[in-house]
């Protein structure tokens, strides 16, 4: 059944479809979430289980227009898009189609985090200190590299946001380390307790067989597992689905017509490290940001900063403080990653292949760096590494944070942050990738910063 709210028909309100696969064996929590995502939305949310035959979404669609719909919002209904986001509608009639993406990263990292920190309370309670805690967020696990690394990233974007001993992560199915290895690893480098955190939406099989993997895997490494609950019911993931609603209204050319202000402020504070993503969040988001992006109307570019070109001096080289503009702008829009892949480590071998050319990369590096931050460069840290001194350690969490999801690693050691640095890196790809990343997170925390928020 549909989740539907009385509206107004003479207006053109959205309708919400929620897109998924196998939904079928999650039917009644899915129901659930499409109704509280309607109440905040203040309009009707259509579940449409893809994997159904016959055509499911065109004939959703065509009942929508029958019953007097003229504009929809597609959302993937899972943690990656899984090629849902490019689905094909074919419908012959009047409608207006905006196309949302799954939840974002950080809105991910977040629900992690909350079900990890719930779970470990069960292991600390006096006998365990957070450091003693492995948490291993695991997942399905499928041929495909590109999802398979994301879930490393959520890992880092845990271990960083809590105090656990390690963040690490395992997969169910095809892909290894299994969730047995990683828990069997963790016990022999003396882990007392391990968390295992489900990364799985509306699959109640695939959660049975993580149970049982993590159960078994506890008994043979004769260390005490606990598996957390599921994301379906975390209160976060209206929040995070509410983000993509409206980026997707706000992308595709609506503007503020049907936003409601409080709603766009959601979407606004995704990029601040404010409170749990709870029922205190809605009423408390409006106060998160600089005064000068708290208007509604606010209509803000999702372009990437990847299209700005080099610009150079008088002398040839890289002016790395003249290149950029509206980075706050780009944030607010929930921003694309500045890079479509991850930029990982390096190892030292790699870093070390050409020892010259690691030099003037490093060289360059702590020029752009030092240019659109003005803070100290560390140039005696690990090899494969060059490092950033912050103003103090929340600074530094809070931009290792942002720098990740803008898809470069980034370590750090109290308020030095640790970004990649290799041989191979060039000035077009990966030396301009970490500097803009730095730049526009950097010019972000500033601005939060000195709101005093």
């Amino acid at each position: 059944m549909p989740a539907r709210v009385s509206k107004d028909r003479g207006r053109d309100v959205p309708t919400t479809v929620l897109l998924g696969r196998h939904f079928a064996s999650a039917g009644h929590a899915v129901r659930r979430l499409a109704s509280k995502l309607a109440r905040q939305l203040q309009h009707d949310v259509e579940p449409c289980d893809l994997a159904t035959p016959h055509d499911p979404l065109p004939r959703l669609v065509r009942r929508l227009v029958g019953r007097g719909a003229s504009r929809l919002v597609l959302l993937p209904l899972t943690l990656d898009d899984a090629g849902l986001s490019g689905t094909r509608l074919d419908v012959d009639a009047p409608l207006r189609v905006h196309r949302g993406r799954g939840p974002a990263t950080d809105d991910i990292a977040r629900l992690l985090g909350d079900r990890a920190r719930d779970a470990a309370r069960a292991l600390i309670a006096g006998r365990r200190q957070p450091a003693q805690v492995v948490v291993v967020i695991a997942t399905g696990g499928g041929a495909n590299p590109a999802s398979n690394a994301e879930v490393a990233r959520l890992a880092r974007l845990v271990y960083e946001a809590h105090g656990y001993g390690d963040v690490t992560c395992a997969f169910v199915g095809l892909t290894t380390p299994s969730v047995g290895e990683v828990i069997a690893r963790a016990g022999r480098l003396g882990a007392r307790g391990i968390v295992v955190v489900p990364h799985l939406l509306f699959d109640p099989s695939g959660r049975r067989r993580l149970v049982q993997q993590a159960r078994a895997g506890g008994v043979a490494a004769g260390v005490e597992v606990v598996v957390a609950r599921p994301l379906d019911s975390h209160p976060g993931l209206v929040w995070a689905l509410v983000r993509r609603h409206l980026e997707a209204l706000v992308e595709g050319g609506l503007g503020s017509a049907w936003v409601n202000p409080e709603l766009l402020r959601v979407l606004e504070h995704a990029h601040a490290h404010g409170p749990r993503l709870d029922t205190e969040w809605a009423a408390r988001m409006a106060q998160l940001l600089p005064p000068r992006y708290q208007e509604a109307s606010l209509v803000v570019s999702s372009a990437p900063m990847g299209a700005a070109a080099l610009q150079r001096d008088d002398d040839g080289r890289v002016a790395w403080d003249q290149m950029w503009q509206g980075f706050c702008e780009l944030a607010l829009a929930g921003g694309p990653p500045h890079r479509g892949t991850l930029l990982e480590a390096v190892a030292p071998d790699a870093a070390l292949a050409n020892p010259e050319r690691y030099a003037a990369v490093r060289a360059e590096l702590a020029r752009g760096l030092q240019m659109v931050t003005g803070l100290v460069v560390e140039l005696d840290g690990p090899v494969g590494w060059i490092g950033l001194r912050c103003a103090d350690e929340e600074m530094a969490i809070w931009l290792m944070r942002a720098i990740v999801v803008e898809n470069i690693m980034v370590r750090r050691e109290g308020a030095i942050l640790f970004l990649p640095a290799g041989c191979h890196f060039t000035l077009d790809g990966e030396i301009k990738n970490v500097v803009t990343a730095v730049a526009k997170t950097h010019h972000y925390w500033i601005e939060h910063q000195a709101a005093g928020y």
